[in-house]
């Protein structure tokens, strides 16, 4: 029997990520769930912040930003980015900050992987600022790429480790592969 929970955003795992931006010539990195991918092609990543949010005014300002991934090593210090604010906060004294093509997106070295993205449309819901990305360019730490029948590819989520939310307020890791995708369910097709 299904129980109703009213208007509740039940979405999981939701990965964490940190959104980088430079807000008054300085690099700022925000902690955030509210992330996710829009499309392949083009490739299109969206971020949604409270538009109070000291980022939201540099991605405003520079109509760039970044997506870091961060490693459950990286825990204490990516919820620490949550809980404060780049205008109280130097947070780029947190990371090792690096540029990209746009130069006005900083992204966090030490994070497995990285996304440089150009703003192409943003709107605002209520108090939510959204702004989506066309990925300009992915960065990988090389320690992660892997060579398969002559392609380079990533790594799987295991080796990664991100940061997984949820909405009981815990955060998680990834388990095991179960499966490959679009194969999976071809055993379907010789029973239809």
């Amino acid at each position: 029997m299904k129980v109703k929970l009213g208007t509740f955003p039940l979405v999981y795992p939701i990965p964490i990520v940190l959104a980088g931006a430079m807000v008054a010539g300085k690099p700022n990195y925000a902690t955030l769930g509210d992330c996710g991918v829009m499309g392949i092609k083009p490739p299109l990543v969206y971020v949604s912040l409270n538009e109070t949010h000291y980022t939201t005014q540099g991605i405003l300002e520079h109509s760039t930003y970044s997506v870091n991934f961060p490693t459950t090593e990286m825990l204490a210090v990516t919820d620490y980015c949550g809980i404060v604010s780049g205008r109280d906060i130097d947070k780029a004294m947190l990371f090792e900050s690096f540029y990209g093509e746009l130069e006005t997106a900083p992204m966090i070295a030490q994070c497995p992987v990285n996304l440089e993205c150009r703003v192409v449309k943003e709107f605002t819901i209520q108090h939510r600022h959204i702004f989506i990305g066309e990925v300009v360019q992915a960065y990988v730490e090389a320690t992660y790429l892997i060579e398969k029948e002559g392609q380079r590819g990533i790594a799987d989520m295991t080796q990664l480790d991100p940061i997984i939310y949820a909405l009981d307020n815990r955060y998680y890791r990834i388990g095991e592969a179960i499966g490959m995708g679009y194969q999976e369910g071809k055993i379907f097709k010789h029973t239809m």
